[in-house]
């Protein structure tokens, strides 16, 4: 949550008539309490007394920051009050506080109260920006202060490498990126519950010995769990998407539309896509229309959810259902005409896009393509659950072929890549890539190039939606399954070896050097990491900026936005001291808000892990 969210124009005051601390507090309570923001504010003014009680909030510089998180208050604000004269606040520095701001934030909201206090922090710390609110005139004068941003260039590695003038992104290529971002941010929560459902689904298959859906016992109950998650996927999807445009406002129109369009109208993932766009956009709009003050805390759970929702629901209803249910059963004709004709030019892209990134964007294209039609076209999943395999079997396979070529790391790396081959997940193959990209990426894109025409081929026939050996008890065709698994791994691992240079090992105190600051204020550098399933090219972008990092001599600190959350969170006061912040990453990050200050350099995961050293060089 942005801080320009909570402050109001009524939660401002240019001339506090307090003369001491006690009554410093009240008067900033009692205009919490005008607002509406507070349940009771006896109850409040306790709470903040109490964390005075731990460790004043009056800071150097006349800035005091009083603070709450209590259950009295209603709706998170921040009031922002002006004495003239100054009061004794006991600031740390000993001397009068003129500027206060006091945070009033419910029990729960542990992560926004973090992150208000971080964003006041960067705005304090801003040359001149304190002087400039003693100096306004007005309320709206010092309001514009906090909602008017000056936000520094975005260049992405393309400006520095290719355009020497570093012209922004034009217009049309922005929206195109933002747009992909959107749709990967809902995937990567679409993600767990195709994961669940599919393999829960085949599980219960495979032990039932039947090759169908069991009818009772407890693995019809699996059965029913792993439904219950392909199901639901696509209500997911919709709803994420337009989280990521509108927020949370857009959670509910997003995920009712992708229900409605998907269920009554057959519309398929297509449908889900359009329909989460079309929802988070419908609610930004409304959004930016203006609202009376007194209606502000309604907006977002009430009238922008029942609103968009409406909106959406009776777009898919009245205008766009019947249309995208039309183009969804094209589609599903042209693909049962390719069955018959096409399947070596369509199973060359599908396989190529499946192994090139390992569960990257392109990745991800490819395979919800297929996993979305697995219902209906089962023979594309025939070929891309064979292409999601064979890039860590390729790999784990030319380590034991050639072990020399190996570093002993990589040849660890190949026993944990046949493992994951075998279930099906393609990031097994991601180190060496990272390690190697000129020669790993050819040979992975033309061993699944060859295990999905090979599928195709042998008209394979996959039902569940996932990848590797695991589903075998599940597929029609075996022996053509294992037959395109197996050519696809030994195409990877002959082309790998053939083009592999023999690379000197590095010692472990190299390998150990290469690591993020995690003081804070120390770094010259700041970098943020995210991707679609927040595991592995997250992390192996973050690797590969902390190693070129370390070879170049600069301090860098960087955040991974993660599976399991934000690691090593980039505060205030790194950014106060940091000369740019790289954003590699590809979909939304969470509150980039806080580098408006900065030169940001706009890169992809990829980017990252194969051009590392040429950011930072770029970006310095």
């Amino acid at each position: 949550m942005e801080i320009t969210q909570l402050i109001e124009p009524g939660l401002l005051c240019l001339d506090l008539k307090a003369k001491n601390k006690d009554d410093v507090l009240k008067e900033l309570v009692d205009k919490l309490d005008q607002a509406g923001k507070l349940i009771d504010k006896e109850q409040f003014l306790a709470d903040v007394w109490q964390r005075e009680q731990i460790e004043t909030t009056g800071f150097e510089d006349g800035i005091a920051i009083p603070h709450a998180k209590s259950s009295a208050v209603f709706e998170p604000a921040v009031v922002i009050g002006i004495s003239r004269t100054g009061i004794d606040y006991d600031a740390e520095d000993g001397n009068l506080s003129n500027v206060f701001f006091m945070l009033a934030s419910p029990v729960q909201d542990d992560q926004h109260h973090i992150e208000v206090l971080a964003q006041l922090s960067t705005k304090l710390v801003q040359s001149g920006f304190v002087d400039k609110m003693l100096a306004a005139k007005s309320e709206k004068e010092l309001y514009q202060l906090f909602t008017t941003k000056k936000r520094e260039p975005v260049y992405t590695l393309q400006d520095y490498t290719q355009t020497p003038s570093s012209e922004r992104l034009s217009g049309w290529k922005l929206r195109m990126a933002q747009g992909r971002e959107h749709l990967l941010f809902g995937t990567s929560h679409m993600i767990p519950f195709v994961v669940a459902g599919g393999v829960l689904l085949a599980l219960s298959i495979m032990l039932s010995g039947q090759g169908a859906v069991p009818p009772t016992g407890i693995l019809a109950d699996i059965a029913t769990m792993g439904i219950a998650g392909l199901t639901l996927f696509t209500a997911i999807l919709g709803g994420y998407i337009a989280y990521s445009i509108a927020d949370k406002p857009g959670l509910a129109p997003g995920m009712i539309g992708a229900w409605i369009s998907v269920t009554q109208y057959h519309t398929g993932f297509l449908g889900a896509i359009l329909v989460g766009f079309l929802a988070g956009y419908t609610v930004k709009a409304l959004k930016k229309i203006p609202i009376p003050e007194g209606m502000h805390s309604l907006g977002s759970i009430f009238l922008y959810p029942l609103l968009g929702t409406f909106i959406t629901c009776g777009a898919v209803m009245w205008l766009i259902g019947d249309p995208i249910a039309l183009a969804m059963n094209g589609l599903n004709e042209t693909l049962a005409g390719m069955a018959n004709s096409g399947k070596v030019a369509l199973g060359a892209l599908l396989g190529a896009m499946t192994a090139f990134d390992m569960g990257g964007p392109v990745n991800k294209v490819a395979t919800l393509f297929a996993q979305t039609q697995v219902n209906t076209q089962p023979w594309l999943m025939g070929g891309v659950g064979i292409a999601i395999c064979t890039p860590p079997l390729g790999l784990a396979l030319a380590t034991w072929l050639s072990p020399k070529k190996f570093k002993p790391e990589e040849r660890e790396a190949g026993k944990a890549a046949g493992l994951m081959g075998m279930i099906g997940i393609s990031e097994g193959a991601i180190p060496f890539a990272a390690a190697d990209p000129a020669r790993v990426l050819p040979a992975i894109v033309a061993g699944g190039v060859v295990g999905n025409v090979v599928g195709f081929m042998f008209q394979v026939l996959n039902h569940a939606p996932w990848g590797g050996w695991i589903v075998l008890p599940v597929v029609d065709g075996k022996l053509g399954y294992i037959v395109g698994t197996l050519a696809g791994a030994l195409t990877t691992a002959l082309i790998v070896l053939s083009l592999k240079r023999v690379i000197e090992e590095e010692s472990d105190a190299a390998i150990n050097a290469y690591h993020s600051v995690e003081q804070e204020g120390c770094a010259e550098v700041l970098a943020v990491t995210s991707c679609p399933s927040g595991v592995a090219h997250t992390f192996l972008a973050a690797k590969s900026l902390e190693k070129a990092a370390y070879t170049m001599g600069i301090k860098i600190k960087v955040e991974t936005q993660g599976a399991n959350g934000i690691t090593n969170r980039i505060t205030a006061k790194d950014v106060q001291n940091a000369k740019f912040v790289i954003f590699a990453h590809d979909v939304a990050i969470e509150a980039p808000e806080r580098f408006l200050t900065l030169k940001v350099v706009d890169v992809s995961t990829k980017d990252a892990i194969i051009n590392a050293v040429e950011l930072l060089h770029t970006g310095r």
